[in-house]
């Protein structure tokens, strides 16, 4: 990861230095240089030279976004830094359709909906990683966030409630959940009720991922190795109530929008659009940072992001992060 460290401090510093552009003004053996590092970091391999063409005009495009981002940062007063990342030969087009496939239009209109105190101590530090979370998991070529989303927060929840760890099956629900699309996308609520009607979910070790490639095949669960249930869920009101419930209880499931993620390399970001196409999963708050921030963990592995993480401004319902916060009652 030396490669990308250099290539993020690069940025700090011209950022820091009020620089408007890091990689438009950079020649062409530059850019390819940069390309060849980034083909060996993340095992590119290409099956013409005419795609490789392709894809490193991509790559140079994505640099400009980069400095775009980094611009936009800059002048909101954000800490987040856009460089190069694993989706840098990939269109923003491209991105979004593989990997931003979260449907906000199938969230449930009857759904419970509540509104917590919001009191909360300011100037503190809450992360559940590690806590009520297990590790970060990686949904490949396929959109099938909303249920890496739903199988993260019902882990949570029943290490929680049940002082048991699991780590469950994110392709049950995307090969099972016929009211979803599978790697075409879902919602997390979708997933819930999959799992209630089915009666259980069963462990990744036992019903492994397969989809990785964009193939989302075929239901094959047992019932005979189901670990836990989920017998509901419940809606959160506002980014208040989210900070008072993670502050006092635990991980919370969101979907927000994630069309800027792509270029995303770490720091706190402030700049975002508002649209929903991506869930994830809030696991802790920062208040006591001079950027208050939400810590949230995505499903892109630990090569994307702060270790596959990412820090949103709190207060500024970044991201549309409150658009859609839940949590599981799992037995």
């Amino acid at each position: 990861m030396i490669y990308q460290t250099a290539v993020a401090l690069t940025l700090v510093a011209a950022v820091s230095a009020g620089t408007a552009s890091v990689w438009s003004t950079e020649d062409h053996a530059t850019q390819k240089a940069m390309f060849e590092n980034f083909k060996s970091l993340y095992g590119k391999k290409y099956s013409t030279m005419e795609e490789e063409t392709e894809r490193f005009f991509k790559f140079v495009d994505n640099l400009k976004v980069a400095d775009q981002r980094n611009a936009a940062e800059l002048k909101a007063g954000g800490s987040a830094i856009h460089g190069v990342t694993k989706f840098s030969d990939l269109s923003q087009v491209e991105f979004e359709t593989r990997y931003l496939l979260s449907d906000p239009s199938m969230r449930n209109p009857k759904r419970e909906v509540v509104e917590l105190s919001t009191t909360f101590d300011l100037k503190t530090t809450k992360d559940w990683s590690g806590t009520y979370t297990t590790a970060v998991k990686d949904q490949g070529y396929c959109g099938s966030c909303w249920a890496f989303s739903a199988t993260s927060q019902i882990e949570s929840d029943a290490m929680r409630t049940l002082g048991k760890t699991y780590t469950l099956s994110p392709e049950q629900i995307t090969q099972c959940d016929t009211t979803s699309y599978g790697c075409s996308g879902g919602w997390t609520e979708h997933a819930y009720d999959y799992v209630t009607k089915a009666g259980g979910i069963e462990t990744d070790a036992n019903y492994p991922y397969t989809s990785y490639q964009g193939v989302t095949g075929r239901c094959s669960s047992d019932s005979s190795k189901f670990v836990v249930t989920v017998t509901g869920y419940k809606t959160l009101s506002g980014e208040s109530s989210m900070a008072s419930y993670m502050t006092s209880t635990g991980p919370l499931s969101v979907c927000l929008d994630a069309s800027s993620w792509n270029s995303y390399t770490g720091g706190v970001m402030t700049t975002c659009g508002k649209s929903v196409d991506h869930c994830v999963q809030a696991v802790g708050i920062n208040t006591d940072a001079s950027t208050p921030f939400w810590i949230v963990r995505n499903s892109w592995g630990t090569s994307w992001g702060e270790s596959g993480y990412i820090w949103l401004k709190y207060g500024s319902n970044t991201c549309n992060i409150a658009s859609d916060p839940t949590y599981a009652i799992v037995a």
